[in-house]
Order: structure tokens, then sequence, then C-alpha cells
């Protein structure tokens, strides 16, 4: 009987999958997220979920959940599938087929809240097809239909994808100054699923659009040419007056950058070095990892203001981060490792190249969450 529920079970799970995907069927809005003396109660509304194992995350009622207190200033949050075993039963004599004496008669289909540090979600991916090429307007709209299934399925469906997180993402959120939480600027977009229905009225709303089917914006009447001279100074004087706001604030989102890159690695780093002082014989891999946290503090309050001190700081780290690589071969999985490596590769490319600090940016942080995804082999000590 366990055997037969099972099959129908993963045979449900195994369509909502790959057909339907992961996200949020409908509801699980956050209602709050608030402080208390044990760490944080998040309140969620009802919904329904699929997990990335085409399990149903089924929430039937406004529910508050108690979550330890986070160590930094913003979290991402999800929510997880979980079973609980009821009721157990004696189990027969099955001649030590078994050796459990009990089991459980009922499993109830629950969820869990968990978070983790930092904001956004790097598992969200964005489904980009490239078109094939109309070689003449006699097109064939069947053989079209097929090469364009084919780079759909060659990109995306050639192979099982392999997530260990199946959890569902419900968005980021940071701290407010005052203790409270808010959602974050720099969350990603929610997860949902993109049911059978909202891409059937999609098409037929493009069908039915015959005036204007992409949206496309009407162009603006250029605007009125001065015809004086006192004119032409006034917009002149107005043009500056924008180009130096424009200015102050890509100056004040350049400096945001810069700061978020090094607040980011100083907790990525030193989570690194906790992992690997467990490791007796990786001391001076933790030390690195430790070097680094330090120069990214040490450099906080040097590189804000000027981009210059800033690309010299990651110079000078850069070099630290290619000798932890060396230092951590044996100490890691290889899969873990090579991401590391290759991250720090893109990070050296895109100094060489000099990069924007937007370019920088994005691959550090690539090498942060390589450096946080890194699997620390655990040291077997044998018994004396």
């Amino acid at each position: 009987m366990e055997a037969e529920q099972e099959y129908h079970a993963e045979r449900l799970h195994t369509l909502a999958r790959f057909v339907a995907g992961r996200g949020v069927v409908h509801g699980l809005e956050v209602q709050s997220i608030s402080e208390t003396d044990d760490g944080l109660e998040v309140t969620i509304e009802p919904g329904i979920a699929l997990d990335g194992n085409g399990r149903p995350i089924v929430v039937d009622q406004v529910t508050t959940a108690s979550l330890p207190h986070p160590s930094g200033n913003e979290l991402s949050l999800y929510i997880r599938y979980d079973e609980i075993e009821l009721e157990p039963v004696p189990v027969p004599n099955t001649d030590d087929a078994i050796d459990d004496e009990s089991t459980a008669n009922r499993t109830l289909e629950s969820f869990e809240l968990t978070y983790r540090e930092g904001t956004g979600d790097d598992r969200t991916q964005r489904l980009s097809v490239e078109i094939p090429t109309i070689e003449t307007d006699g097109v064939d709209t069947a053989s079209f239909s097929q090469r364009l299934l084919k780079r759909y399925h060659d990109q995306y469906r050639s192979s099982i994808p392999s997530d260990s997180e199946t959890g569902v993402f419900l968005g980021s959120f940071e701290r407010t100054p005052d203790g409270g939480w808010t959602d974050s600027e720099a969350s990603a977009p929610r997860e949902f699923v993109y049911d059978h229905e909202l891409l059937f009225g999609t098409i037929i709303d493009h069908i039915t659009d015959t005036d204007n089917p992409h949206r496309t914006p009407v162009e603006r009447e250029p605007p009125d040419i001065p015809d004086d001279i006192t004119a032409v100074s006034d917009r002149l004087d107005a043009l500056e007056a924008e180009v130096e706001q424009v200015t102050r604030k890509q100056a004040t989102l350049t400096r945001y950058i810069m700061r978020k890159t090094l607040t980011e690695r100083a907790r990525v780093f030193d989570a690194l070095a906790e992992r690997l002082e467990r490791r007796m014989s990786e001391g001076d891999a933790s030390r690195l990892a430790r070097e680094i946290v330090t120069a990214a503090r040490t450099a906080s309050g040097q590189v804000y203001e000027s981009e210059a001190a800033y690309r010299s700081h990651v110079r000078q780290v850069l070099e630290q981060l290619i000798e932890l690589g060396d230092r951590l071969e044996g100490a890691t999985t290889e899969a873990s490792l090579e991401r590391y490596l290759r991250s720090v590769s893109d990070l050296q490319e895109t100094l060489e190249d000099d990069g924007s600090i937007l370019a920088l940016a994005e691959t550090q942080d690539r090498v942060c969450e390589a450096a946080d995804a890194l699997d620390v082999l655990v040291t077997i000590v044998p018994d004396e």
C-alpha cells in the first residue's frame, strides 16, 4: 500500500515539477516581520505554492512562525515543504525485514519558513530563448514553431535540473533604522507559477489588440526650440541643472554599490573562515579568509568617495582570493572549488578590462556567492 501511494504521489509531483514549475500559485504574501526577544515573528497569508520537487505547499490560514535572530540587516525568506509523521503503530513480525518496532500510521503534509542572509534569489532564472531567423517572406509556421520549440528544449530541458534548494522564494527584507523590517529594494522578483490561464489570456490579448499589440509608446512631440538668446540661455541652465542632479544620483548609487560589496564580502568570508576552522588541518585557508574579512572592513571608510581607491583595493584583495583558492584544494569538493575559481577568474578579467564599478560589483557578488556555496569537507579524526 505504501508503494502504491508513493508511486501516485511521485507521478503527480514529477508532472507538476516539469509542467507547472516552481513558485507561488496564489497568496502567500508576507504580512509582517517583527522582532521579539527570541528572534523574528513572520506572518504570512494563506496560499499555495509548488516547490522545486513539484510538491504542493498549502497554507490554509494566516500563520505566524518564529525564526532565529539574523546576524545581519538583510534576509531572504523561503517556504519549504515538510512532513510530520503521526499515529505510530506497531509493526507486526516481518522476519527481521524491518528494524523499527513501530511506524507512522498517518503523514501530515506541512510547511516551514526559513531564511538566508542577504537579499535576492540567485536561483531566479529568466528564460530568454533566441528566436530563429526567418529567411523568406513565405514563412512555414509549422517548421518555424518546431525550430523554436527545439531551441527552447535544448536550452532549458535537455537535462534534468539539479537544485538542492527546493523551497519557494517569498521575497527579501531589510532592517529599518527603528528596528523593524521592510521590503528590500534589492529584492529579486517573487517566484510565481505561470499557469495555462495566464499564458492563454496573454496570447488572446496580444492577438485581439490590432491597434498596438506590443504596447509601443508613441513618440513625444519634440520640445519647442527657443528663438531668442535669453530663452536659449535659460534652456541651457535648466539642462545643466538636470545633468548635475543625475550626476549626484549616480555618485550616490556608486557609493552605495561599493559599500554593499565590502559588507557582503566581510560577511561571507567570515562565515567561510568559521567553517574552515572546524578542519584542524586548514589553518592557512582560515587565516586567509580572515585577512580578506579584515581588508574589507578596513577599506569600508576609505573607498566610498573614490572609485580609483576602490579599484586599487579590489586588485589587492584579488591576490588574496587567488591564494585562498590554492589553499582550498582538497579541503572542499571539486565542483564547488571550480565554481569559486571561475568566479575569481571573472573578477580578474573585469579588472584587466577596466570594467565599470557596476561590472566589478557584479563579479564580486559572484565571488561571494561561490564562496558561500563552498562545500567544506569534514576532517575525520581517527580514534586513538
